[in-house]
């Protein structure tokens, strides 16, 4: 089986996958999980000081201390926009049928894409405040949440009185030494839980959230105020004398300078956790009946409440509940989150000899002929074999320069192979075999000038294989260029007509900046994680077919 992922990685998914029994349509069920995960917010609450100071240890938590890269003001100004924008579609809305409400389903999630998309604008971070508390997206990280509560820290609770108070996976606390030892309460509850709470040092004591003065006796509370600074005094003087060693400390503090490079290691390791447990909490609830559900011990709704999960995506966990192993499982689905980082995704470049594949290979690549490490060109058949190609501008992609359809110097092997009796099918003079890679996911298929039917066979045979094709009409700068639309919607019609709803883009690799070549490369850009997503599924449901269920002795053979 070839090798798309690290070894390390992938003996660990053996490890943990050795005992576990054959799941019907595994990877459908995985792309399933694959793509809920790819929406799954991780949410990070700062707390402990006053609110300046949370605003503040939560820039430093994206990783941006300076005042200059805040935006309040332009946020302040987003939320008013917002606010007349939802009164305006609320007065339409009354007007519409009920019919456009999958209409305005989608126009919210394009809000809530969209405020992803501002928290990674520029490295700036733009707030918003959501279940009336401020919320940010980390600029540099995809799907993490950091919330500000101006509340004294508490640990995960149904009682708590804002959602985000029991639903947080990521607790970071302002405190100083003197305060430290008054969360060793919360530090154990966290920890039981195996939650990760980080202990931050407050520039200045005046910086942290005091005790309010509650209750019909003021006197009382004053008196307990008293009593507190006595004891801060008292922990101050017994620090001096033991020289305020920090191993005594109940918990390493961090510096609030370098809490978001420290946050910045953990986050994404975090995120994959958080979600592997709540897969397992919520596939266990959804088994029970909902009359027999105990809604305070619920996961799933103050996830729904906060907005971690939709409602569709529970429906949808609800159908591959079957596969008990990968959802009831989190070290399973763990080590499926931990191999899927160092897939490597192939991308296959073919089409007729002389179309210019190894042309486009080296516009892809940003190279020009005869520069080191491009693909080698020429007026004669260059690309005998596959060779593969790093592709700088993706991590873990890798394209594939294959050689031509039709080739002549593949005449030879073909006619030995392919004949009487050779048994090996034989389309249009060259067989499917000798052009189709297996190790490529996704292909990008040229034509030159317009589509042939060698390129309709391609694409009806990688259609069937369930992998994506992208169509693209090659040497483009020799169709005039006031006829190059009409020759691309006319390819899109035929292709229409034999069943295939394609956009055919139209490039030149002798000049890759007109035409079509920028669209092609940013729909490429924008979809490789959904190629990665679907072929990673189907790699893993190979992989443990291959080196676990069927290496597995039968049952009866064992007694």
């Amino acid at each position: 089986m070839e090798r798309k992922v690290s070894e390390e990685h992938m003996k660990c998914v053996l490890a943990e996958w050795k005992t576990s029994p054959r799941v019907a349509k595994f990877d459908e069920q995985l792309l399933g999980v694959l793509e809920l995960y790819e929406r799954f917010p991780l949410d990070v609450v700062v707390t402990g000081g006053i609110p300046e100071a949370n605003t503040k240890l939560a820039h430093a938590a994206c990783g941006l201390p300076d005042e200059k890269d805040w935006l309040p003001d332009q946020s302040e100004e987003n939320e008013e926009d917002e606010e007349d924008s939802d009164e305006d579609s609320e007065e339409e809305d009354e007007e519409e049928d009920d019919d456009d409400e999958s209409d305005e389903t989608d126009e919210d999630e394009d809000q809530v894409d969209a405020g992803r998309a501002a928290g990674h604008r520029q490295g700036k971070v733009s707030w918003r405040t959501e279940h009336g508390l401020p919320m940010v997206y980390h600029p540099t990280i995809p799907n993490i949440r950091i919330w500000v509560l101006n509340e004294q820290p508490a640990a995960p609770s149904s009682s708590s009185p804002n959602p985000i108070g029991f639903m947080y996976d990521f607790l970071v606390v302002l405190t100083s030494e003197l305060h430290q030892e008054d969360h060793l309460g919360l530090v154990m509850q966290l920890r039981e839980r195996d939650q990760p709470l980080y202990l931050v040092r407050a520039d200045r004591e005046m910086d942290l959230l005091k005790e309010e003065l509650k209750g019909p006796c003021k006197t009382c509370a004053w008196e307990r105020m008293k009593e507190r600074n006595l004891e801060i005094q008292r922990r101050g003087k017994e620090r001096e004398m033991h020289g305020n060693n920090q191993d005594q400390d109940p918990h390493n503090m961090v510096e609030i300078t370098d809490i978001g490079e420290v946050l910045m290691s953990v986050l994404p390791e975090m995120r994959k956790r958080a979600f592997c447990q709540f897969m397992a909490d919520a596939s266990k609830e959804l088994k029970v009946p909902k009359l027999l559900r105990n809604n305070a011990k619920s996961a799933i709704i103050p996830a729904m409440s906060i907005g971690k999960v939709a409602q569709a995506d529970l429906e949808r966990v609800s159908d591959f509940l079957q596969a008990k192993d990968l959802a009831s499982h989190p070290s399973r689905l763990l080590s499926i989150l931990n191999v899927m980082e160092t897939f490597r995704l192939d991308v296959g470049v073919l089409g007729p000899t002389g179309c210019g594949s190894s042309s486009l290979v080296n516009t892809f690549l940003g190279l020009k002929p005869g520069d080191n490490g491009a693909a080698p060109t020429g007026v004669t058949e260059t690309t005998l074999g596959p060779v593969a190609y790093l592709y700088p501008q993706l991590p873990d992609v890798t394209l594939w320069d294959l050689p031509g359809v039709g080739r002549v110097a593949g005449l030879h092997s073909a006619a030995s192979s392919v004949g009487p009796g050779g048994g090996e099918e034989e389309d249009g003079g060259w067989s499917l075999a000798s052009v189709l890679h297996p190790s490529c996911d996704v292909y990008i298929l040229l034509s030159p000038l317009r589509i042939s039917m060698d390129c309709v066979r391609l694409l009806r045979n990688i259609s069937a294989s369930g992998k994506h094709c992208y169509l693209v009409l090659s040497k483009a700068d020799l169709i005039e260029e006031v006829r190059v639309e009409e020759v691309k919607r006319w390819c899109e019609e035929v292709l229409s007509q034999l069943g295939y709803q394609r956009t055919v883009y139209a490039v030149s690799a002798l000049q890759p900046e007109g035409v079509d070549f920028s669209m092609l490369t940013e729909e490429l850009r924008l979809s490789i994680s959904c190629h990665k997503r679907k072929a990673f599924a189907q790699h893993a449901a190979k992989l443990l077919e291959q080196e676990v269920w069927d290496k597995r002795p039968e049952l009866c053979k064992t007694m």
